[in-house]
């Protein structure tokens, strides 16, 4: 398999594996992209590739946002953003997967470009946050402004996961970041996108959305409750939900082959009994 990874312009961060000659599949990544602390690299290639291995028959591309983002920007910018890569490339009509703040932005892009949307999923991510994910992203800026970034991971893996690694994990990141510069690429890309997730409601646009779209999220995620993830189902004219029992806000990466199964099912056709987890 071919791995392809640098900067769009010198600025967006993208990874594309597969095969070059297929149909697109775009995955817009979640807010942790605002923290990478590196620039696209081969290994990083290699473990999207794996992550995203039922998909190894698809022109797969993540596509992070540019580094820089104007002060003030919203899901609704960085979606035409992302129809701007997806013109440029020439990848539509293509199957999305926004995760977490991706699928907050692939609401919008959805809505607004639709001829560049085949199919949709929405994973980890609702009409809004709900109002324990308000206070959490609030704190994420905070910290994040005071530049406290081993606190910000360490409270990210407490929130998003679950089980033992909700209880380990933070604890070893906090021990690290005594010893391990956590600072982001930018800085400021992480306060302006916390922003931009604190401020998206998506009620309004959602019956602009024609796609099929799947949402699909765990049942035990703290920062979307169930409400807020059925509202987004609901607001969607042609919508299927997926609740994974047990999961957290970390499902595209806590449960990635069942993940993949149930949406590879959906972007195939498939809408009937065992579509779901």
């Amino acid at each position: 398999m071919d791995l392809d990874y640098g900067m769009l312009g010198g600025r967006r961060p993208y990874y594309r594996f597969g095969d070059a000659d297929a149909d697109p599949l775009v995955v817009l990544p979640g807010l942790s992209d605002a923290f990478q602390r590196t620039d696209p690299n081969r290994a990083t290639a290699a473990a999207l590739a794996g992550l995203f291995r039922e998909f190894d028959d698809r022109d797969v591309w993540v596509v992070g946002r540019p580094r820089h983002l104007p002060v003030g920007s919203t899901t609704r910018d960085i979606a035409a953003g992302y129809a701007g890569v997806i013109d440029e490339q020439d990848l539509w009509p293509a199957d999305v997967i926004g995760v977490s703040m991706g699928g907050l932005a692939a609401q919008y892009l959805a809505a607004d470009y639709g001829d560049y949307v085949d199919s949709l999923a929405v994973v980890s991510a609702g009409t809004r946050l709900g109002g324990h994910g308000e206070n959490v992203v609030t704190r994420w800026r905070s910290l994040a402004g005071k530049g406290r970034w081993a606190e910000v991971a360490a409270d990210a893996e407490r929130e998003a996961a679950t089980g033992l690694e909700a209880t380990v994990a933070p604890p070893l990141i906090e021990a690290a970041g005594r010893v391990v510069d956590f600072r982001p690429a930018v800085p400021a890309d992480a306060v302006v996108s916390c922003t931009a997730c604190l401020e998206h409601d998506s009620r309004e646009i959602l019956a602009d959305i024609d796609a099929p779209t799947l949402v699909a999220a765990g049942k035990a995620d703290r920062l979307f409750p169930e409400p807020r993830i059925r509202e987004l189902k609901d607001g969607v004219a042609d919508a299927t939900l997926a609740l994974f029992s047990g999961a957290g806000h970390n499902l595209a990466t806590g449960e990635p082959r069942t993940l993949n199964g149930v949406v590879r099912r959906y972007f195939d056709g498939f809408r009937g009994d065992g579509l779901y987890p």
